[in-house]
């Protein structure tokens, strides 16, 4: 009893720091580098122990470790501050703004004779200016990226390029670690879930949507993130790398918010912006005749008068769909393959549509059926006598397929006009253009 008065009245906060009075103080690095050896010691005794349950790991190593199930876990949560600290230490890498005037400056400084008017250097001065330079700099001035640039006669390469070559590195590598961040399960992959924390968390630094309503944010969001999981995971698993996002233009066009100014015709190009959200989410409402929030097939039907029935038929059957009505995100994935035909993952999209009886490839028969629902909706319009033989002859010349009269997935994308292929296929106004070509004549298929 007398005890727990004594430790309720103690100052804890006074003991430990008289306690540690005397004690040597260890810089932070000392501590990483201690509790690294600790590690490696549990992680020996952990080994030994496996190896005396059984033997057969002192010959093969144990290279399956099972994912914790629960989130909540102590090992995830052990994982994850692993993870966040490791990043910070990156972070403390990346040059910032005074590192990369200073090494600009040096550069500058150290140009190399003869003087011609150019700002070159030679590999001598290269060296020389990456010795006065923080340690954290060294890595752009080895050999190799030396041996990158084009260099003149006397063996110099210009500082212009190499320092643009510097600053690029330098914002991929801040990206890579802004990204990580994200990664909630620390695989190198991003979910939408942590997708869209990103983008949610990266608009308000976006001078171009400084003009978006807030009640709009969970439709931008959504609209953002389903043009990354089309281009980036068109087999639909669910995750991006984000090593493939880096190397994506679509993060170089998402970055093009940064700028102050944008243009009208850029900004309309641009899917991030807000003009062309804003015209995927009004042209859905339009669309939405019932106003439940959802489309109906013959909803869909009219984003394009032209659009055969079959294909709205097989677009239902094939992609998500609540109750036979198509939601925004599905809308989205429709939308971004209409307007990307071009793209491997828009054929990709339109092939398990036309690819009916899912067996890699299609026949005389599938293309039968996709062409008589052509010419069944070219019938109401204008008069016609197409013969569905003919039609096929030169689609099979357009697709050289690999085996006669059978086009697969990858005949379309090496034919080099696998978006016509799909559009005459699919849609009775593009198949009549096509047809039209030579004389020009069009057909208004708007009611």
């Amino acid at each position: 009893m007398n005890s727990s008065k004594q430790g309720a009245g103690t100052n804890w906060a006074e003991v430990l720091k008289k306690f540690n009075e005397n004690k040597p103080h260890k810089a932070p690095a000392e501590n990483d580098k201690e509790a690294d050896v600790q590690f490696l010691k549990l992680l020996e005794e952990e080994k030994m122990l496996e190896e005396e349950k059984n033997p057969t790991y002192k010959s093969i190593p144990r290279f399956f470790y099972k994912k914790p199930n629960h989130e909540n876990s102590l090992y995830f949560r052990v994982r994850q501050e692993a993870r966040t600290r490791f990043l910070q230490n990156k972070t403390a890498e990346v040059l910032d703004k005074e590192d990369l005037e200073q090494l600009w400056y040096l550069l500058k400084e150290h140009i190399s004779l003869p003087e011609d008017q150019t700002e070159r250097i030679n590999y001598d001065q290269f060296v020389y200016v990456s010795s006065l330079l923080p340690a954290k700099c060294r890595q752009f001035f080895t050999s190799s990226t030396f041996l990158k640039f084009e260099r003149d006669e006397y063996g110099r390469i210009e500082i212009v390029p190499f320092f643009h070559y510097v600053v690029r590195k330098v914002n991929l590598f801040q990206t890579r670690i802004q990204i990580s961040l994200y990664d909630s399960s620390g695989y190198g992959y991003l979910k939408e879930k942590d997708l869209e924390n990103y983008i949610f968390e990266l608009m308000p630094t976006f001078p171009q949507l400084q003009s978006l309503q807030e009640t709009f944010y969970p439709f931008y969001v959504i609209t953002a993130v389903r043009k990354f999981f089309f281009f980036l995971d068109p087999k639909r698993t669910g995750k991006i790398q984000i090593k493939d996002m880096l190397t994506s233009p679509i993060l170089a066009e998402l970055y093009e918010l940064r700028q102050e100014s944008l243009n009208m015709e850029d900004a309309l190009q641009n899917w991030f912006s807000v003009q062309s959200s804003l015209r995927v989410y009004d042209q859905y409402l339009k669309l939405d005749q019932d106003k439940n929030g959802m489309l109906k097939k013959h909803e869909l039907a009219n984003y394009s008068k032209g659009l055969t029935k079959i294909f709205i038929d097989r677009i239902f059957e094939e992609y998500q769909t609540f109750e036979g009505e198509m939601d925004y995100k599905t809308f989205l994935d429709f939308v971004l393959a209409m307007e990307n035909k071009k793209s491997p993952q828009a054929l990709q999209y339109f092939w398990r549509v036309l690819d009916i009886y899912h067996k890699g490839a299609i026949d005389t028969f599938v293309i039968n059926m996709f062409f008589r629902s052509v010419i069944t909706k070219l019938e109401t319009r204008v008069q016609t006598d197409y013969k569905i033989d003919d039609l096929k002859d030169e689609l099979w010349d357009m697709a050289k397929p690999a085996s006669p009269y059978c086009i697969t997935l990858q005949d379309l994308v090496s034919s080099g006009v696998g978006d016509i292929i799909v559009a005459i296929l699919t849609d009775a106004q593009a198949f009549y253009a096509y047809d039209q070509r030579e004389t020009g004549e069009t057909e208004d298929f708007e009611d």
